[in-house]
C-alpha cells in the first residue's frame, strides 16, 4: 500500500471531489431545471424544479427554517400539519437553509444539501487518506459520491442525510485523531440534525474505554451530546408544551427487532432488508478486523438501533453506515485503476437513473407546496 499518512496538503484531490459532487448534482437536477419531459428512455411524468423542491420531507425542513418551532405560524395552516409535528425535523439543517434563504427558501435548501454532501465527501477522503485505509483513496471517495443509490438521491434533494453523514464522519475522524473535543462537538451537532446522533455517545465512550482514555474530563465532555438533545427538547416544551413532542410523532416506528420483516407486506422488500442487515453486520466485523474499532462500534451501535425501526424506508435509515461499510469492504475493490473507474461510471449511471425516476413519484401535493411558497412570500 502506498504511503497515505503524509500530513502534506494537496488541494487537487479536494477540488476533484467537490467538482464531482457539484457536477453530479447538476446532472441530477438538469432534467428538472430545463423542464424535460423525456430523456433517453426515461419519461418524467412531473418535471420542473418545483418537483425537486416538493420531494418529501424537503418542504417541511423549509418550514422549520422559517418558524424554528414557533408556537403559531401561518405556515402550519399551509400544510395542515399540527405545530408539534415539526419537532420530528431537527434544527441544524433548517438553520443552514435559513443562511442561504436570501436566494430563496427552496433554492437555499438545495444549496445546503449540496454543500453538506461536499463536506461529507471531503471528510471521507481525509479519513481514508490520512489513516492509510485505502489503496485508492480518491477513487473510493468518488465511488462513495454515487453509492449507495439511496444516498445519492438524498444528497440531491431537501433532506438532512448529507448533513448527518458529514457530522458522523467528522465525529469518527476526530475520534481517531484523539481530538476528543472536536469529536464531541461534531456528535452534538449530529444530534441536533437527527435524533440518531445521540447514539454517537456510546460509540465515543466505548472507543475511549478501548484506548484507555476514559478520563473524568473526557466523560464530562461527552455529556455535551445528551445536553444538546435536552436543550432541544426543552425548546419543544416552551414552544409546544410537550417535552416529548418528537416521540409523539415518531414513537410509532419503534418496535421489536426486525418487526418490519413481518409487518411490511412485500417479499422483495423483505429480502432486500435482510440482505442489507447481513451486509452491514459483516461490515462491522470487517472493520473490527482491520483495526478500525471506532467505525466498527458506530456500525454495531447504529445497526442495533436500525433493527428496531419499523419503517418501509429502511435503506434510508441505513445510509449513515454506508461510508464506513465501504471502508470495511475496501479490499474487495479492484486494484487496477481503470477497472475501478469503470465501476464508478456504471454506479454513477445507475444512481442518475434511479434518482431521475424516483424524484417525480414522491412529491408533496403541488397545491400544498404553492400555499407554502405564497405564505413565505407574505411573511
Amino acid at each position: 500500500m502506498p504511503d497515505e499518512t503524509t500530513e502534506s496538503f494537496e488541494i487537487g484531490p479536494y477540488l476533484v471531489i467537490i467538482s464531482v459532487v457539484i457536477f453530479s448534482s447538476f446532472l441530477t437536477l438538469m432534467p428538472f431545471l430545463f423542464g424535460l419531459e423525456d430523456l433517453l428512455s426515461i419519461h418524467f411524468w412531473q418535471t420542473g424544479m418545483q418537483v425537486v423542491y416538493r420531494y418529501w420531507d424537503g418542504p417541511l425542513y423549509v418550514i422549520v427554517s422559517q418558524t424554528f418551532y414557533a408556537p403559531e405560524s401561518p405556515l402550519y395552516a399551509a400544510t395542515r400539519f399540527y405545530p408539534s409535528y415539526y419537532s420530528a425535523h431537527f434544527p441544524l439543517y433548517p438553520f443552514v437553509i435559513r443562511l442561504f434563504s436570501f436566494i430563496g427558501a427552496f433554492e437555499g435548501m438545495i444549496v445546503a444539501t449540496v454543500l453538506f454532501a461536499c463536506a461529507a465527501a471531503v471528510v471521507f477522503y481525509k479519513t481514508v487518506k490520512e489513516f492509510g485505509i485505502a489503496d485508492h483513496p480518491l477513487l473510493l471517495t468518488i465511488f462513495f459520491c454515487f453509492f449507495p443509490l439511496r444516498w445519492f438521491l438524498y444528497r440531491n434533494v431537501g433532506a438532512s442525510e448529507a448533513a448527518f453523514v458529514f457530522l458522523c464522519l467528522a465525529t469518527i475522524y476526530f475520534l481517531k485523531k484523539d481530538k476528543i473535543e472536536f469529536s464531541v462537538i461534531s456528535a452534538a451537532l449530529a444530534t441536533l440534525t437527527r435524533i440518531f446522533g445521540v447514539f454517537l455517545l456510546p460509540v465515543i465512550l466505548a472507543s475511549l474505554a478501548l484506548k484507555k482514555q476514559l478520563t473524568p474530563k473526557n466523560v464530562l465532555l461527552t455529556l455535551l451530546i445528551p445536553t444538546a438533545l435536552l436543550v432541544l427538547f426543552s425548546w419543544y416544551f416552551v414552544s409546544f408544551g410537550d417535552f416529548y413532542a418528537y416521540f409523539g410523532v415518531n414513537a410509532v416506528n419503534i418496535r421489536e427487532p426486525f418487526h418490519i420483516m413481518i409487518s411490511f407486506n412485500n417479499a422483495y422488500f423483505r429480502e432486500l432488508y435482510g440482505i442489507l442487515i447481513v451486509i452491514y453486520a459483516i461490515a462491522a466485523f470487517a472493520l473490527w478486523d482491520r483495526g478500525e474499532k471506532e467505525m466498527s462500534l458506530f456500525v454495531i451501535v447504529y445497526l442495533a438501533f436500525v433493527t428496531l425501526v419499523a419503517h418501509g424506508d429502511a435503506s434510508r435509515y441505513m445510509i449513515p453506515m454506508a461510508p464506513f461499510a465501504l471502508i470495511g469492504f475496501e479490499k474487495i475493490f479492484p486494484k487496477n485503476r481503470v477497472a475501478f473507474m469503470a465501476i464508478i461510471v456504471i454506479t454513477a449511471i445507475l444512481s442518475l437513473i434511479y434518482t431521475w425516476t424516483v424524484i417525480p413519484i414522491n412529491p408533496m401535493p403541488e397545491e400544498t407546496y404553492l400555499r407554502i411558497r405564497e405564505t413565505i412570500a407574505m411573511m
